[in-house]
C-alpha cells in the first residue's frame, strides 16, 4: 500500500521525476564536488595556505547553510519544480562569476552566494521522492537521487582536472557552471506538467508548523535531533575525504595534482554504489528499517578513515593500494546520505521539506567547518595528516552511538504506542 493518494498502483511518472531530480542533483554537485578536484590548482595559482584552501572549499557550504531553511519554506509554498530549477540556475550563474574572481576574498564571497542554490536539490528533490514513492521503494529511490552527488563528483573528478591542467582552473569551473545551469533548464522543462508533486505521505496529527514554530518542534523531537547529529558526524568524514584526499596524495606522497585529483573518480564511484546498495538493503532486506543500515554504514566509515590514516606508513604508496582505498572509502563514507534523508523525512511527515531544511542547516554548518578545521589540524601538527584522519575515524564511530540512540528512541515510541492502545 502506498502512503499517498495515488491508490494501490504507483504512478508511472515517479520514474521521470526521479530521473530529473537525479540530473538536477548531479548538475549542482558538479560545481560542489568539482571544487575539491580543482583545489590543488587553485592553491597553486593563488598561493593559498591549507586553511585558506579550506575556506574556499567551505564557502559554498556557507551559502547552502544560510539557505536550507528558507528553501524548505519555499518548497512548501511554490513547489518542487520552481525551487529545483531556480536553484540550479542560480548556482550555475554565480559559479560562472566565481571563475572570474580576481582575489581570494571575491572568490570566497561569490562561491558562498553560489551555494545558496544547492539546497534546492537536497530539500525539494528529496521532498518529491518522499511524496511519489512508497515505503518499500523509497530507500532505493532516495539512494538513486542521492547518487546524483557522487555522479556529479565523478564527472568533476574526471573532467575538471583535465581541463584545469590544459586551460586553467577558471575555465574548468566555468564548464561546471554551464552544466549546472543547463540542469536547471532541463528541470524546468522536464517537470513542466508537474508544477507541484502529488500528496505527501500521511502526516502526523496536527497542523503543519509555522515558520517560527518549526524550529521549536524540531528540537523537541529526539529522533530528528539524533538523526541530524548522526549525519553531522558522518559528514565530517565525507567532506574531509572529498576535500583533502587529493592534497594528502600531493603533500605526503608527492603525487602530481592531476593524478591525485583523479582519485576522486574512485571515491565517487564507490559513493554511487554505496547509496544504491544501502537503500536496497534498507527496503528489501530490512523491511524499510533505516536505522540499522545507518549504524552499519557509520561503523564501516570509521574503519575506512582508519585505513586512510594508515596509508601514511607506506612509502612509496602503490597506485593500486591508493585506488582501492579511495574506492572503499567512497563506498563507506559517501554511502549513508540517502538513509539519513529518508529516515528524517519519514519521521517529519507532512513537515518533511521544512524539517529537512532545518536539519541540513545544522548539517551544513558542520560541512562548512570540516575542511578548514581539518586543514588547521594538519598544519598545526607539522603537516602530518594521520592524526587528522584518526580524528575523522573517531567521529564516524561516534555516529554509530548516535544511530543506536535513534533505534532506542523509536523502540520506546513504538512501545509507548502499544501501551496506550492496550489502555484504550
Amino acid at each position: 500500500m502506498y502512503p499517498h493518494a495515488f491508490g494501490d498502483t504507483p504512478p508511472p511518472q515517479r520514474w521521470r521525476l526521479l530521473a530529473v531530480a537525479t540530473l538536477q542533483q548531479a548538475g549542482l554537485t558538479l560545481v560542489r564536488f568539482g571544487l575539491p578536484a580543482l583545489a590543488p590548482f587553485v592553491r597553486a595559482d593563488m598561493g593559498l595556505s591549507l586553511p585558506q584552501t579550506g575556506a574556499v572549499l567551505g564557502a559554498f557550504d556557507l551559502g547552502a547553510l544560510l539557505a536550507f531553511y528558507l528553501t524548505g519554506v519555499a518548497t512548501e509554498r511554490w513547489g518542487e519544480r520552481h525551487v529545483m530549477a531556480v536553484g540550479a540556475l542560480l548556482t550555475g550563474l554565480l559559479a560562472a562569476a566565481a571563475s572570474m574572481a580576481p582575489s581570494l576574498v571575491v572568490l570566497t564571497l561569490v562561491l558562498a552566494a553560489a551555494g545558496t542554490g544547492f539546497p534546492s536539490s537536497q530539500v525539494a528533490g528529496s521532498h518529491a521522492v518522499l511524496s511519489w514513492f512508497g515505503l518499500r521503494e523509497r530507500g532505493l529511490a532516495m539512494g538513486v537521487r542521492q547518487a546524483g552527488l557522487p555522479i556529479g563528483g565523478l564527472a568533476g573528478a574526471w573532467l575538471l582536472p583535465w581541463l584545469a591542467t590544459r586551460y586553467g582552473w577558471r575555465l574548468a569551473l566555468l564548464v561546471a557552471a554551464a552544466w549546472c545551469a543547463a540542469a536547471g533548464l532541463a528541470t524546468w522543462i522536464g517537470l513542466a506538467d508537474l508544477l507541484r508533486v502529488g500528496p505527501a505521505p500521511e502526516p502526523p496529527a496536527g497542523a503543519a508548523p509555522s515558520f517560527v514554530e518549526a524550529p521549536w518542534r524540531f528540537v523537541r523531537d529526539p529522533t530528528l535531533v539524533l538523526t541530524t547529529l548522526t549525519a553531522c558526524l558522518l559528514a565530517a568524514g565525507q567532506f574531509s575525504l572529498t576535500g583533502y584526499l587529493p592534497l594528502y596524495m600531493v603533500d605526503v606522497f608527492g603525487w602530481a595534482p592531476a593524478g591525485a585529483a583523479r582519485l576522486l573518480l574512485l571515491v565517487h564511484a564507490g559513493g554511487i554504489a554505496g547509496r544504491l546498495l544501502w537503500g536496497w538493503i534498507s527496503d528489501r532486506l530490512l523491511g524499510a528499517d533505516r536505522v540499522r543500515p545507518l549504524a552499519l554504514a557509520a561503523w564501516a566509515a570509521s574503519m575506512s578513515a582508519a585505513m586512510v590514516a594508515s596509508l601514511a606508513g607506506l612509502s612509496p604508496l602503490p597506485t593500486l593500494v591508493a585506488g582501492g582505498a579511495a574506492l572503499l572509502s567512497g563506498f563507506t563514507m559517501l554511502g549513508w546520505n540517502g538513509l539519513y534523508v529518508t529516515l528524517l523525512s519519514e519521521r517529519a511527515g507532512s513537515s518533511a521539506a521544512v524539517m529537512l531544511g532545518l536539519s541540513m542547516t545544522v548539517l551544513y554548518l558542520w560541512t562548512m567547518l570540516s575542511p578548514p578545521v581539518f586543514g588547521w589540524l594538519v598544519q598545526h601538527v607539522g603537516g602530518h595528516y594521520s592524526l587528522a584522519w584518526w580524528a575523522v575515524s573517531a567521529l564516524q564511530m561516534g555516529a554509530v552511538a548516535t544511530a543506536a540512540g535513534i533505534g532506542r528512541v523509536l523502540a520506546g515510541t513504538r512501545a509507548g504506542g502499544r501501551l496506550r492502545a492496550e489502555v484504550r
